[in-house]
């Protein structure tokens, strides 16, 4: 009986030292999400119009499989806000898009805008200091700018700007030539491990630093903010990617 007992717990002593050693920890789960615009995911995407958090799905067309903003009324500027997507330490997150934007000789300021921010629902909790202000803390903005007004206070007139956080004092933005009325790739990426953002348009890759993300979720808000008719942005799909490469 001494004998069985010393044999079974050295058997359960090899087992921890091996499962110790050897032990191969499952990897995290990459969480991906796809839309081609079909319809509208509900559940994935708020549709309202500027200054409301009402859901207003009709303030979007969907025609042949894209989605279409417009600031026809400049009244009643659409945009389109996802839910929050849970981020971990170690994350990837990569935005791509399929899109056209297109503008009139007026003003336009069509935007892709991230955010960090602590809320779960849908619904962004409405901030004291207004509705701007509650999507959460700004990380980058994408922004096709047709705008030669006197009091434009951002950098460049007819371009994409690419902007971090910090960009009013830090100089922390890039202006690239802006390409309109043809589809146009785009690919937002956020590591991070570095907290080093990418943006890449139609193969050309541009980065900035951004300030490390301390929140529990990012949105992404697109709209067509503009004056006058002929402002546009048209989506064809977007792919939306959350990788953890902790250990790489």
């Amino acid at each position: 009986m001494k004998k069985v007992l010393i044999v079974a717990g050295f058997a359960i002593i090899s087992f921890l030292i091996y499962s110790t050693v050897f032990k191969t920890e499952e990897p995290e789960p990459v969480f991906s999400y796809n839309f081609d615009f079909e319809k509208v995911d509900r559940d994935f995407w708020l549709v309202g119009k500027w200054d409301s958090f009402d859901r207003n799905y009709d303030a979007a067309k969907v025609n042949d499989g894209k989605l279409i903003l417009t600031s026809n009324d400049s009244q009643h500027v659409p945009y389109i806000l996802s839910k929050p997507i849970a981020i971990r330490q170690g994350d990837v997150i990569t935005v791509k898009r399929r899109v056209k934007i297109s503008h009139n000789d007026e003003y336009f300021s069509g935007g892709m805008v991230f955010f960090q921010t602590d809320d779960e629902d849908i619904i962004p909790t409405l901030s004291d200091s207004g509705f701007d202000n509650s999507f959460g803390d700004g990380i980058a903005l994408i922004e096709y700018s047709y705008d030669f007004s006197k009091g434009q206070e951002r950098p460049g007139k007819d371009v994409i700007r690419f902007l971090a956080a910090d960009w009013e004092y830090n100089d922390n933005y890039v202006l690239i030539n802006p390409i309109y009325d043809e589809w146009i790739d785009e690919t937002f990426t956020f590591d991070t491990r570095t907290s080093q953002m990418t943006y890449e348009i139609n193969g050309t890759s541009y980065k900035l630093n951004s300030y490390k993300l301390d929140r529990n979720y990012i949105r992404v808000l697109m709209h067509a903010y503009g004056k006058g008719y002929g402002n546009e942005v048209a989506i064809d799909d977007i792919d939306i990617t959350v990788e953890n490469q902790l250990d790489n």
